[in-house]
């Protein structure tokens, strides 16, 4: 006997229940698209930082012993860490005590964004438990705790016989270094576009190497533009490795916040930082004292350092490394605009060109595995229809 349905109802006589359109994917998809607003807005706000406080502190590294005299007044210029490496003083601070004083900065600060996620209670309690009783954990960053000791105190050198636009652009060689030790240490392969521009890095960086090289008879007295180089060219080598390490161990191990990290690295680089000190300049210290020619300009100076250690790390958690190659480019362009207005600096025709190389290599970088993703989600989407 043939089985009667109604309308409304199965073959077997069960209800069928209309699907009503759930009101919950609109509130997920509302929630994720503020989530990405929010993500997108601090983004933007980190990059503009970045590049300002790239600029700012490229030229405070370099420019802190030249004095601008106008009139009767004496204007020490406003930027430092150039300035602080340049400017004529009575007795020159210890670059080395500064890097010293830059990690003892770096662990308070880190501390402070750490007791503002925890309880005063349980602030003791987190440290020692991912500090103090994960030794092997802690021991992981003891490598690139080291290296960036020994990089700081090289781009202090290389600080005090490079001027500042010629310091900013031969440090993008960084670039050319990571992706070598991307390379080797976290297998990855690099496109042919990134291999060219990694030449063209290359040639950019040598054509102002050139430029300094022939200005040298201009430049302060003690001013060494090839030592200054090669101190460049070393410090990027560490830098590379240490931040690619660095990578490695955030993204192969249990996952630690960035300020935890860094206090694991402060742990190594404070104790072997003060060593140095009295490893280098040891007679220097006894006999004058450890704070010897430091003033407000160094001390700033030490300050903006620091901040530009932990920008990184907050760039690298609202951004990327496209993203932060992006800002070092625009600030390559300020950092040139700056020496032109406060320290006099004459960019030459080959010095723009190679300016331009570095910038352009730069981007040429940064954007070809983005141009390949989009290439291919553009194919995909083609292929669908």
């Amino acid at each position: 006997m043939a089985v009667v349905t109604e309308k409304g109802k199965d073959r077997h006589n069960i209800p069928m229940l209309h699907s009503r359109p759930s009101p919950f994917p609109a509130a997920l998809l509302q929630i994720s698209y503020e989530r990405q607003q929010t993500r997108g807005s601090m983004r933007i706000a980190v990059l503009v930082w970045l590049t300002l406080q790239n600029s700012i502190h490229t030229l405070l590294i370099r420019n802190s012993h030249q004095s601008v005299l106008l009139g009767s007044h004496s204007y020490s210029a406003i930027p430092f860490h150039r300035y602080s490496r340049a400017r004529t003083v009575e007795h020159m601070f210890l670059s080395t005590v500064a890097v010293f004083f830059t990690e003892v900065m770096k662990v308070f600060i880190c501390l402070g964004f750490v007791l503002l996620d925890e309880t005063p209670k349980r602030f003791i309690t987190t440290i020692m438990n991912q500090v103090v009783r994960q030794p092997y954990d802690t021991l992981k960053v003891c490598i690139p705790a080291m290296v960036y000791i020994v990089q700081n105190n090289l781009f202090y050198i290389a600080a005090s016989h490079l001027d500042a636009a010629t310091f900013m652009i031969t440090s993008q060689l960084k670039i050319f270094t990571a992706a070598i030790f991307t390379a080797l240490i976290l297998k990855r392969a690099l496109t042919r576009t990134q291999w060219f521009a990694l030449f063209v890095l290359f040639v950019g960086v040598s054509l102002v190497q050139l430029q300094s090289s022939k200005s040298e008879s201009s430049g302060l007295d003690g001013q060494k533009p090839l030592v200054g180089f090669l101190a460049v060219v070393i410090a990027c080598c560490l830098s590379g490795f240490a931040g690619i390490y660095f990578e490695k161990i955030l993204k192969g191990s249990a996952p630690v916040s960035l300020w935890m990290r860094n206090i694991q690295m402060c742990v190594f680089s404070i104790p072997s930082s003060f060593a140095a000190v009295f490893w280098q300049d040891g007679k220097t210290v006894v006999e004058q004292g450890l704070l010897l020619g430091f003033d407000w300009v160094v001390w700033l100076t030490v300050l903006w350092y620091c901040i530009g250690g932990l920008s990184v790390a907050v760039c690298i958690k609202y951004a990327d490394n496209i993203a932060k190659n992006f800002a070092t480019s625009v600030a390559i362009i300020l950092a040139t605009l700056g020496s032109m207005i406060f320290f006099s600096f004459q960019p030459t025709a080959q010095f723009l060109l190679g300016a331009s190389l570095v910038i352009f290599s730069i981007f040429l970088y940064s954007s070809s595995q983005s141009l390949i993703k989009m290439l291919r989600s553009i194919a995909k989407a083609e292929l669908l229809d």
